[in-house]
């Protein structure tokens, strides 16, 4: 595929987080869409989807009215599936973590079962509701095991276990540690990361990879890298990926030629220093399309 499609979804669902709105203007004000066009035959610019209304905030924000919620949720995930059925790759640009959830929704496919790479330093395998925090329910919504209320994002097309990578965590309790065991889950927390070494562990995680049929679904959350690299994100904690690691990782994964779909998250301008992380991600991005570009000229 030599088509993309760039969306920016400035949406928050917490009060106390609300500069993660700001993440895809942050992005675009780095060039990113100038740098893509150089590498990608075609890059559609789908823009950026309309802030929350007053109404909306108050809905979400307050009340955490989760009809409201779930209605914008799969408001995206119906755009995202429009971006993927024009025959574009989803590139999608957000700050707040619950956009993920309709991110890999919209990428369901009927006749293929969806893998999907989630590089974060939390599992978010939270199977009861937490109203203060839905990020916490993502990655449990996602495998069928979250709360009800948000399975419907999913239309209820639930991704299998073994269909799933976690990469990065270092934020990870009991019970979900016992979820990712039950699903068969493919797992590396940064622990694991240190003693097998990152090129390893890379090559594990593309071996899998090459296994797999239907579309592949790339999540990143900037709370993965250690914040040396990405200070702009509201969940600050050392000992993450390096810059070296994640950028071999995304060149492996431009190799691979599997990547269906990229979600960058967790980015909250407000903290960032100089739009550096901004930056990063899209360093990231060049990286993989000069690859990938490289890739397909070849052969």
């Amino acid at each position: 595929m030599k088509k993309i499609g760039i969306l920016g979804v400035p949406w928050m669902f917490h009060e106390e987080r609300q500069g993660v709105a700001l993440a895809p203007y942050a992005i675009r004000y780095t060039g990113v869409i100038g740098m893509l066009e150089k590498l990608v035959d075609e890059v559609v610019d789908y823009h950026n989807m309309a802030f929350l209304t007053d109404m909306e905030q108050e809905a979400i924000l307050k009340l955490k009215d989760l009809k409201a919620i779930t209605y914008k949720a799969k408001e995206l995930r119906d755009i995202v599936a429009d971006i993927k059925n024009e025959g574009s790759m989803p590139i999608i640009f957000g700050g707040d973590q619950l956009i993920s959830l309709s991110s890999i929704a919209g990428m369901e496919d009927e006749e293929r079962e969806q893998t999907v790479i989630w590089v974060n330093a939390h599992a978010d395998m939270g199977r009861s509701l937490n109203h203060d925090n839905l990020c916490h329910n993502v990655m449990a919504t996602v495998i069928g095991k979250g709360p009800e209320e948000l399975g419907n994002i999913m239309n209820q097309r639930f991704i299998l276990g073994d269909n799933v990578c976690i990469l990065g965590t270092r934020r990870i309790d009991y019970d979900e540690l016992q979820v990712i065991e039950d699903e068969k889950i493919l797992h590396y927390e940064m622990t694991t990361v240190d003693k097998m070494g990152f090129a390893m562990v890379t090559d594990e995680i593309i071996q899998w990879l090459a296994q797999k049929k239907g579309p592949v679904h790339l999540i990143l959350d900037v709370d993965a890298i250690d914040p040396e690299f990405t200070p702009g994100t509201d969940f600050i904690s050392q000992g993450g990926i390096y810059w070296r690691e994640i950028l071999y990782f995304m060149k492996n994964l431009a190799l691979s030629d599997k990547i269906d779909a990229i979600t960058f998250v967790g980015l909250n301008p407000l903290n960032d220093e100089k739009n550096k992380t901004a930056q990063f991600i899209v360093s990231l991005l060049e990286a993989y399309f000069e690859v990938r570009d490289m890739q397909m000229d070849y052969f």
